[in-house]
């Protein structure tokens, strides 16, 4: 049961940040926690996209609130288009609550980016996070342990 503290990795806004954390804290190995939870946040990249196009167009027919909203965005993300994926990547990659794999997947689905390379990108940002975590947690752990000795 212990590795139900992978599934965080599934979770928007916890995603692979809470995963990698949580894992070690439960006792595994940091670089299987960084591994597992970075493989299954990239993972959620397909799923949020699938979950996109079931949801949005539905709640843009029904909800004008929604309508505008979307249409909102779309304004907002043309104003940028010139970052494309190499700027989907590092937003990705900035490790911080609300950029993760789903933040990215909906940015790419507002922006109309193809879908391949959208994902692409955005496993990129999910391994950068992903390192910068795991790095953050390990010489967080290395420091403790040199504070403790």
């Amino acid at each position: 049961m212990q590795w139900l503290v992978f599934l965080w990795a599934l979770v928007p806004f916890v995603e692979l940040r809470g995963s990698i954390i949580f894992a070690i804290a439960a006792g595994y190995e940091p670089i299987v926690a960084f591994i597992v939870s970075v493989a299954l946040n990239i993972l959620a990249i397909p799923i949020s996209f699938a979950l996109l196009d079931f949801i949005v167009p539905p709640l843009k027919r029904r909800f004008a609130t929604i309508k505008r909203l979307y249409a909102w965005a779309v304004r907002r993300v043309e104003k940028h288009r010139n970052l494309g994926l190499v700027g989907l990547a590092i937003f990705v990659g900035v490790p911080l609550p609300g950029t993760g794999a789903y933040a990215g997947s909906l940015l790419a689905h507002v922006a109309g980016m193809e879908r391949k390379s959208a994902a692409v990108a955005i496993s990129i940002g999910v391994v950068i996070a992903g390192t910068l975590l795991w790095m953050l947690a390990v010489g967080g752990i290395f420091f403790i342990k040199g504070l403790t000795s």
